[in-house]
């Protein structure tokens, strides 16, 4: 166990080294705390350590793309692998911690363009009677935390074109769930993001890329035994299905993608995580209700 915890120190600093960090705006990244002087909570789970909540905290983010577009943008709550050429992301990650889900700011609908990024990228025209929502990557519901992380999460840089009942059904469902692991686990680092076909379809004046389906991976750091899950939604809504019909291991979401997630994890550590079957301890809000 003791070995597990040392990779997992390991890991933070290499994230630390290279600067793979959740930001908080355009200041020097704290110091790591030690997950070993961490307290475990009521569920038995290591605390995530007080001190890191707010001023930010090291994550994992994915290898850089081959032969893909790709413009990384580091915003306050979230950073974005932003595709110029489909005008959508290639993958938006973050960390989500318990203490920011208790979080009440409301939501501002407040949709622009990013005014960090000079390269072309949607605008509202596109998605106007486009028959698509502007499906969030990074939900603003995660962002509740701080009033510049929620309104930098509405930059179009963050959005995908989503049918409105998969936006509000199966993946809004799965943005609360994340929710949900977040509150038992401490804290929990995320990567989602669209597959695009090869004949997938575009919309309006600027082409913006409607994905054939999402992909979405969360890795649990503080856990006794860190443990990743990965999962694959076609890009439509399936009523009654449950979340347990789209998990998969993130190796798996890893060939279907071809992204690297968690890569500055060791080597060791990554591996095991990413090949885990998703069993027992990934307990899910919607099974419980039929039970």
């Amino acid at each position: 166990m003791m070995k597990t915890w040392l990779a997992v120190l390991v890991a933070l600093g290499v994230c630390y080294v290279f600067g793979v960090y959740k930001q908080t705006g355009k200041v020097d990244v704290p110091a790591i705390p030690s997950l070993l002087q961490a307290g475990e909570n009521a569920g038995g789970q290591p605390s995530r350590p007080s001190s890191g909540v707010e001023a930010g905290q090291t994550f994992a983010l994915p290898a850089p793309l081959d032969g893909r577009d790709e413009h990384i943008l580091h915003h306050k709550g979230y950073v974005v692998s932003y595709n110029s050429e489909w005008k959508i992301p290639n993958w938006v990650a973050w960390e989500l911690t318990a203490h920011e889900t208790k979080a009440k700011m409301e939501r501002e609908d407040t949709f622009c363009e990013d005014p960090d990024f000079s390269g072309p990228q949607a605008t509202l025209a596109d998605y106007k009677r486009s028959g698509y929502t502007r499906g969030h990557m990074v939900p603003a519901a995660d962002m509740r935390w701080d009033r510049d992380a929620m309104k930098e999460c509405f930059y179009l840089t963050n959005m995908c074109p989503q049918q409105a009942a998969f936006n509000a059904g199966n993946w809004g469902q799965l943005e609360r769930q994340c929710r949900e692991w977040a509150k038992r686990d401490s804290a929990i680092w995320i990567v989602c993001g669209p597959i695009v076909g090869r004949s997938s379809k575009r919309i309006g004046a600027g082409r913006v890329v409607v994905p054939d389906a999402f992909f979405k991976v969360v890795f649990v750091p503080y856990a006794k035994t860190p443990r990743a899950i990965g999962f694959i939604y076609p890009h439509r809504n399936k009523k009654g299905a449950r979340m347990s019909e789209f998990m998969m291991s993130v190796d798996e979401v890893e060939r279907r993608t071809g992204i690297d997630f968690f890569a500055s994890l060791p080597d060791e550590v990554e591996r095991k995580v990413e090949a885990q079957k998703p069993a027992g301890h990934w307990r899910f809000m919607d099974e419980r209700k039929k039970r």
